[in-house]
This record gives C-alpha cells, structure tokens and sequence, in this order.
C-alpha cells in the first residue's frame, strides 16, 4: 500500500505542475498564432519550430493538443490509483479508464511525432526515421506503454468476468 501511496503522490505532484504547464499555455496560445509580431521560436523534441507560417503554427497546435491529452491520461491514472486506494480493483470503471489511457497515450504520441514528421518533410525539404532507445519520450516507448494499459484493461476484464463466475459457483 505504501508504493500505491508514493505513486499518488508523484501523479499529483506531476499533474499540478502540468495543470500550471497547460493554463499557461492555453492563456498564451491564442497570442501565439493570431499575432503576427510575436516571433517566439518554439522547440519541440529538439525540432525548432518558425512560427511564420500559418503550417507551422498547426503543427505547434497539435503538439499542444497532444501534451493536453497526454495530460489528460495522467489525470486518469490518478482516478485509477484513487480507486485503487478505495480497493476498487475488480471494477467495470478501472478496465475503461485504463483502456482510454492506453488510447490516449498513444493518440497523444502519434500526433506529436507525425505531425513532426510533417513538418521537418515539408518545412526542411527532407524526413529522417530515428529510433530513440534511451529516451522516455521516445515513440516506440510511449506506443509499449499506450498497449501495455489497453493490455492491463483485458487482463482487469478477464479477471472480473472470473470473479463473477467464481462468485456464481459458490
């Protein structure tokens, strides 16, 4: 119990400092890609981003799409870590929120890379594949990890329908 203790206090941890991230950015967005004076260059995974062109600015609002979603699968997380401090474990809600964080994560990661892709194809006329394996926010690692909790959502299902079987027989 003491680990799903530290594991809500890092998600809450994170998730009010993401809450402080996302506010800022929502209140500065607007700013950002309907002035035309502003000329903030925006660095996302290492790419510099222009923001001349109306292109470049869809491709900084999608990445901030993807960061709110991926936010949003924290907040999720901590509903599920909160059920599972109230030993809610077996539960219809705990399989569905760990199916749309797994949907989530992966939605979140697939915006942000392919819209990076995009943009170093048309913006800097040439698209390079790389695999980083040491990263965190690497794509293959935030695909695995989208998968492993629409897996853990099949295994919560499976043991809840044995549950009900098991509590049938009796």
């Amino acid at each position: 119990m003491r680990k799903l203790n530290i594991l809500k206090s890092i998600l809450d941890l994170f998730w009010f400092f993401s809450i402080i991230g996302v506010l800022t950015i929502i209140v500065f967005l607007p700013f950002y890609l309907f002035d035309s004076d502003i000329d903030i260059p925006i660095r996302i995974k290492g790419q510099e981003i222009v923001s001349k062109t109306l292109f470049s600015k869809i491709i900084v609002f999608a990445n901030v799409v993807s960061g709110i979603l991926f936010v949003y699968s924290v907040y999720l997380l901590r509903k599920v870590v909160s059920l599972f401090q109230k030993r809610e474990i077996f539960n219809d809600q705990v399989v569905h929120l760990f199916n749309l964080i797994g949907k989530l994560v992966i939605s979140s990661s697939l915006i942000s890379n392919v819209s990076l892709f995009i943009y170093k194809f048309i913006v800097k006329d040439h698209a390079n594949l790389s695999i980083d394996l040491g990263g965190y926010d690497s794509f293959l690692i935030s695909v695995s990890l989208g998968l492993f909790f629409m897996v853990i959502s099949v295994i919560f299902k499976i043991a809840i329908n044995m549950k009900e079987e098991n509590e049938l027989t009796i």
